[in-house]
């Protein structure tokens, strides 16, 4: 690799580091939720944007996966999101044993709304920015983004 080479990844990798930590700060995430009805914890937003992809309700199991966290950690956040109306549990059709959650009507609106928000800030803060660099720049964070999930994970995180 050539210096010009190195130096731009490393200046790649100051980037994202910085991005990362302050996207796990709370200021950030206070600042998302300051306009909602109600008071969702990060690793709950998380979660609820994991439902709304999903074409169907997700086992408990699929969501952990997906998060790259452990099964008892989702069912606590299911648990106070149940708690909020926001989520419901069901039973699995074949399969008993398994909860299978989705989000109700209130939570998926919660959601939009989040997403339309963000959106909204992303415009602003990239309204000089030309839109090559802005699709260059998602397609760099995706293949950076799989790069970390497990080999059994596709592109959108969920189990291939």
């Amino acid at each position: 690799m050539s210096d010009q080479e190195d130096s731009a990844l490393h200046e790649l990798q100051q980037a994202m580091m910085t991005f990362a930590y302050a996207m796990t700060r709370s200021q950030v995430h206070a600042t998302f939720v300051a306009t909602l009805d109600v008071k969702v914890e990060r690793a709950g937003v998380s979660l609820m944007r994991v439902l709304r992809r999903a074409d169907e309700p997700m086992s408990i199991g699929a969501v952990a996966e997906r998060l790259l966290v452990h099964a008892p950690h989702v069912t606590r956040q299911v648990t106070q999101l149940q708690a909020q109306g926001l989520v419901e549990r069901t039973r699995d059709a074949g399969d008993q044993r398994i909860q299978r959650v989705r989000l109700t009507p209130q939570g998926e609106g919660l959601v939009d709304q989040l997403e339309e928000e963000l959106v909204e800030r992303l415009r602003r803060l990239l309204a000089d920015v030309d839109v090559k660099d802005v699709v260059a720049t998602a397609r760099v964070l995706r293949l950076l983004s799989d790069d970390t999930r497990p080999a059994n994970q596709g592109r959108e995180g969920g189990a291939a």
